[in-house]
C-alpha cells in the first residue's frame, strides 16, 4: 500500500530493542545515548516511548552513535519507520546478535507472554508488535 502524501502513519520506533543488544546501551541507555549522540535527553526518551515524529538530524545522530557502538553502519529506517516498515524485519538482524527473545517477552514469572508465542528467537520485529505492525494496530 503506498503511503498517503497528507498523512503520516504512526512512527514505531524499535530504538529500545536496539540498545538492548549493545554494551554500553544496554545499561543507562536514554543519558548515554544522549551524550554520545549529542541531542537533548528529553528527545531520547521520546523515541524511547514512541512518542511523535524525530527529527532527521535527532534520528542521524542517534544512529551514528549506535553505530560507533556495534562497528559497522545501520540504516536508521531499522531504528524508526512510519507505521513499522522496517528494511530489515528482525529486530536481531539489525545488531547482528545472536536470535534471542527480548527480556520484555517474558512476565515476571519467567512465563512467555502470549504476545510472543510461537516466535522462534531472532524473529520478531519489536518487543512492542513481535510479529510487526499492521495498519490496523498504527491507527491513532
Amino acid at each position: 500500500m503506498t503511503p498517503s502524501p497528507h498523512h503520516f502513519d504512526q512512527t514505531i520506533s524499535r530504538l529500545a530493542d536496539v540498545l538492548a543488544h549493545t554494551k554500553r546501551y544496554s545499561f543507562k541507555a536514554p543519558s548515554r545515548l544522549s551524550q554520545d549522540a549529542g541531542v537533548h535527553p528529553a528527545s531520547v526518551f521520546r523515541i524511547l516511548r514512541g512518542g511523535g515524529n524525530p527529527s532527521f538530524l535527532t534520528v542521524t545522530r542517534i544512529t551514528e552513535a549506535i553505530e560507533r557502538e556495534l562497528g559497522f553502519r545501520i540504516d536508521p529506517r531499522d531504528l524508526i519507520a512510519e507505521g513499522g516498515r522496517f528494511p530489515t524485519p528482525f529486530c536481531c538482524d539489525v545488531t547482528r546478535s545472536q536470535p534471542s527473545l527480548p527480556d520484555t517477552a517474558y512476565d515476571e514469572f519467567g512465563d512467555l507472554k502470549p504476545s510472543f508465542a510461537g516466535i522462534e528467537p531472532g524473529k520478531w520485529v519489536s518487543s512492542r508488535h513481535p510479529r510487526g505492525v499492521t495498519s490496523s494496530s498504527t491507527q491513532n
